[in-house]
């Protein structure tokens, strides 16, 4: 399929506006229910002058997910001698993601119980600018840098409000991995000592808290999945109301194949309604799975030895839900970890229920503001030619070994000028780790707790 791009308001070019050497595009209405998506593609050939407008794009071909790290060219790749001289290195930052804590809610930023007023759906909207970068600074001279990280997309309690890509030196795309997981994939050709490459990726979001009202009565025992709908020989394309079968598998670090999870579902069941079981098996994770942080084992280790953070208490409930035939995913934050069911309403239409297994103690809703940074725990790499839980800081070059930083942040904004912007601010530091802290720029921060 050909893209074509608009022409940009106030610009004389055709399909091109440059822009101070900054990479921009605006992507408006990203979920995955849409049919229509705004998208960036990136600009091909030099990196100076390069600008892209604003792409009208079918759903299915939304942030160029053709295109794949390690393939094609971003850009201009002149090499100063043969690949021939240069050693290959690769390698990958895994992502930090281990929160226990238990948060006691203040009742206002964040719940401590559902709403009394009757209210239901994506409550209590709040603006937030967030950010998530690669930058590399040169060592020597090295060529054919490929290098990614984790780029939110939209959900239905996220929505990206504006959003935009600056590069220096390096060109770069949203890249779009699966329904509910991107990167944001950098390339440079080379890089020479003292020389600074970088991508930094910039949204504008609303975030809600979720709060459907949901409960037993809102779904049936029988969750046979609907047919698939059809599309018509002239009509639009539709979308596949069932789950994927990525949620009702194995995925990395969440084996069904283990004895010691047969075992546990065979003795709390798989029997039953659906929300019944889900409730039994978040109950035997709060009592049996003690809290300790570190990096992530497997469900096998977490139930043998009864101990994990969030990611281990998430994928245990998660692999019970599996073994018993309901549909279930990782949910990703800063630092933290929560779950997700899938079941079919009365009428047969999906829903995702969260499920909060460590920190909050959430079953069915979320009261609180937080950056979805993945959904799903099987996650393809073209590049790496395999499946991952949670995408990880990833890195490919030639020649002298950069220094390599990856950043990110989460900033809540006033809803007003001089307001209070409220908890919520996110800070990656170059070691990986998140610190937490309030809604002033710069301010101390501690550890997600």
């Amino acid at each position: 399929m050909t893209l074509r791009a608009k022409t940009p308001p106030n610009t004389t070019s055709n399909n091109l506006a440059s822009r101070n050497g900054q990479e921009e595009a605006s992507i408006v209405g990203l979920h995955v229910a849409d049919v229509d998506a705004y998208a960036m593609q990136a600009v091909k050939g030099s990196t100076t002058g390069k600008v892209v407008g604003r792409m009208k794009i079918n759903r299915r071909s939304f942030i160029i997910s053709a295109a794949s790290a390690g393939t094609g060219n971003l850009g201009s790749t002149h090499l100063r001698r043969s690949d021939s001289d240069f050693v290959l290195h690769e390698g990958s930052l895994n992502p930090d993601a281990f929160s226990v804590v238990p948060v006691v809610g203040d009742g206002k930023w964040i719940w401590r119980k559902p709403p009394q007023d009757g209210s239901i759906g994506y409550l209590e909207p709040r603006k937030f600018e967030v950010t998530t970068g690669i930058t590399f600074r040169g060592e020597g001279y090295a060529s054919d840098i490929w290098a990614s990280t984790v780029a939110p997309l939209q959900f239905l309690e996220q929505k990206v409000v504006d959003f935009k890509i600056e590069t220096k030196g390096c060109d770069a795309k949203l890249l779009r991995l699966n329904e509910t997981a991107a990167q944001l994939l950098l390339h440079a050709g080379q890089i020479q000592a003292g020389q600074v490459v970088s991508a930094i990726a910039k949204y504008r979001m609303k975030l809600s808290k979720d709060y459907r009202g949901f409960s037993k009565d809102s779904f049936p025992l029988d969750q046979t999945p609907p047919p698939r709908r059809k599309r018509g020989r002239d009509g639009p394309p539709v979308g596949d109301l069932r789950f994927s079968k990525r949620t009702l598998g194995s995925s990395p670090g969440i084996s069904l194949r283990d004895k010691e999870l047969k075992e546990l579902s065979n003795e709390l069941g798989t029997k039953g309604h659906p929300w019944d079981l889900a409730k039994k098996y978040y109950d035997w994770v709060w009592d049996n799975i003690s809290a300790v942080c570190g990096k992530y084992t497997s469900v096998k280790h977490a139930i043998k030895n009864r101990r994990g953070d969030c990611e281990e208490k998430a994928s245990v409930f998660i692999a019970l839900c599996r073994a018993a035939g309901i549909p279930a995913r990782l949910v990703w934050v800063p630092s933290h970890n929560w779950a997700e069911i899938g079941l079919y309403d009365h009428e047969g239409k999906p829903h995702w229920i969260p499920i909060h297994t460590a920190a909050y103690s959430w079953f069915g809703w979320t009261g609180v503001h937080e950056v979805v940074l993945q959904k799903g725990d099987r996650v393809y790499i073209k590049a790496r030619k395999k499946s991952i839980r949670l995408i990880d800081d990833w890195y490919r070059f030639r020649g002298k070994r950069p220094k390599m930083y990856y950043s990110m942040t989460v900033q809540p904004l006033p809803s007003e000028a001089g307001g209070d912007p409220g908890p919520g601010r996110r800070e990656k530091l170059k070691s990986g780790r998140w610190t937490v802290g309030g809604g002033t720029r710069g301010r101390n921060s501690t550890r997600h707790q």
